[in-house]
């Protein structure tokens, strides 16, 4: 994964953690996602980016005759989560065309099963299926637009808001 939308990720994913219950920083890196390989090492200079952010506020307190650092998030922090939510569907937008485009994914398949198998290799403008033309149902980028316009608007293949608390769809989600 590219390092800047890791980066990403992980501060989404370190909010939400902390979101869930003031934490302290080993609990932070066993509850992020180990898809994330956050340690130890990663997570304090993200925390003090975002304390410096002031997306979370900090508590010391003796735990075991020792003093540790109790981090808790902040109304900041919590329109930092609402932001990287409310930016899925351009994200998804964005990976649809490149599929699309590129001709690989599950959006770029999805199009290609559209055409009929004699219609792939028939000429354009004599395989008509549907009123479309077998070139009109190739994946193209104009497709995926098609596409994702018709899944923005009820019939998506893509988890629902209840299947994971880091996917919500929200409703009124700009698209590019």
């Amino acid at each position: 994964m590219d390092a800047q939308m890791k980066r990403g990720f992980l501060e989404a994913c370190v909010l939400a953690t902390i979101d869930r219950r003031e934490s302290y920083g080993y609990q932070i890196v066993k509850d992020v996602p180990l898809t994330l390989g956050l340690t130890e090492s990663t997570l304090y200079p993200l925390l003090k980016r975002l304390e410096a952010a002031q997306c979370i506020a900090v508590r010391t307190a003796e735990h075991n005759g020792r003093l540790r650092k109790y981090y808790r998030i902040t109304e900041a922090g919590r329109l930092r989560i609402a932001e990287f939510v409310a930016e899925r569907s351009e994200v998804l937008a964005i990976y649809d065309y490149v599929e699309a485009a590129t001709g690989r994914g599950s959006m770029a398949q999805s199009l290609s099963a559209e055409a009929t198998p004699d219609a792939a290799h028939a000429h354009p403008a004599s395989s008509v299926q549907g009123g479309a033309t077998a070139r009109e149902t190739q994946p193209t980028p104009q497709n995926a637009a098609s596409a994702l316009a018709t899944r923005q608007n009820g019939s998506s293949s893509r988890p629902s808001a209840d299947q994971s608390p880091f996917s919500p769809r929200p409703a009124n989600a700009s698209s590019i």
